[in-house]
């Protein structure tokens, strides 16, 4: 069974969906797998899946000058042209929010049969939405499935669950959809923590003084702590390791910017990944290396808390907090309490 994927979302969000992508890798072939994700996860899809077939969609996130919309469909023409040609047994969407640039990528295949769950957006539609998502539903008759609103796991693991499960026509378990990575290398444990402190939107971070507060509060034998961030954070990271050594830290490294797979790898070999509700924490998840997360608890239930091995421990704060109240309600003592749990089990 050849099977297109469509997958247009963030790195984190795109390890989301490595469970069901590795199951269907089994069950169907990775060799008949072709998926179309965002240029920038393209070579961690690659990298994941060596057989299939990765289609960069080279999407902009933010306006510079020239209609978003419109730049955005010049830079998909080649993706959709190789999309157009594509013949196969099933198309499925691992997307449940799609904007127009989405819905049509996930009509161009050729394909029997489309599975998907509903478009989160019709919920609150703009006046041209419903109209272009009924007429794709008459001429294609998709099948569309309610989107989970509870589950053991995060709704957008849950959600697909069911569109693998309608797929493979069986019962899929959690630990077969799991998020799951493989390391480029063999793990060569080193006894180091991984301090990633910063998210894409700066309301998911957590203050330097009340990490290096929550660090001092541990007895940690002067472990190594490596801080890592993305290429345009590097003056920030400076910043950072600045207050940690000022608030009394020593043994504070800083790492230069890294391919996505030399930071896979950092991550694997590390005894411990400190951070905040980004990328680096469904990687930590994904490969199994203990963890504690500190979450800004935006959009709860959602994307987390999950742990495949029982060894990550999410720190969620109360809901419906008012904005940036969060930081205050996860204090530096929980911090410490959950570091100090996860390596007692570990």
């Amino acid at each position: 069974m050849r099977v297109f994927i469509l997958k247009p979302d963030a790195i984190g969000d795109f390890i989301l969906s490595t469970g069901c992508i590795r199951l269907m890798a089994r069950e169907l072939g990775e060799k008949n797998l072709a998926m179309a994700v965002r240029a920038d996860v393209a070579p961690l899809a690659k990298a994941q899946f060596p057989k299939a077939d990765v289609i960069p969609l080279r999407l902009r996130e933010k306006r510079r000058l020239v209609n978003l919309a419109t730049v955005n469909v010049i830079n998909c023409l080649p993706a959709w042209l190789r999309i157009l040609t594509f013949r196969a047994d099933a198309a499925i969407c691992l997307r449940s929010m799609r904007a127009y640039l989405h819905t049509i990528t996930f009509y161009l295949p050729r394909a029997k049969r489309r599975i998907a769950c509903e478009n989160l957006l019709l919920a609150d539609p703009r006046m041209r939405r419903p109209a272009v998502e009924n007429f794709v539903r008459r001429v294609f008759t998709p099948t569309l499935i309610p989107y989970p609103r509870t589950g053991k796991l995060p709704t957008d693991i849950e959600a697909n669950r069911l569109v693998t499960a309608e797929l493979l026509q069986r019962h899929v378990a959690d630990e077969e959809i799991l998020p799951t990575l493989t390391p480029p290398s063999p793990v060569s444990p080193k006894n180091r923590w991984l301090l990633c402190p910063f998210s894409s939107t700066k309301s998911k971070d957590y203050p330097a003084e009340s990490w290096a507060q929550a660090l001092n509060l541990l007895s940690y034998e002067q472990t190594p702590i490596h801080l890592a961030a993305g290429p345009n954070q590097a003056d920030r990271l400076q910043v950072f390791a600045a207050s940690l050594r000022a608030a009394g830290l020593k043994n504070i490294h800083v790492d230069r910017s890294v391919q996505l797979s030399d930071f896979l790898q950092s991550a694997a070999e590390s005894r411990l990944v400190l951070t905040v509700d980004t990328a680096a924490a469904h990687i930590a998840c994904a490969l199994g290396t203990p963890a504690v997360i500190v979450s800004a608890g935006q959009h709860p239930g959602v994307y987390a808390p999950y742990s495949p091995n029982g060894q990550q421990i999410w720190l969620m704060p109360p809901q419906h907090l008012p904005k940036g109240e969060w930081r205050n309600a996860t204090t530096p003592k929980m911090i410490a309490d959950a570091i100090a749990q996860v390596l007692a089990a570990r």
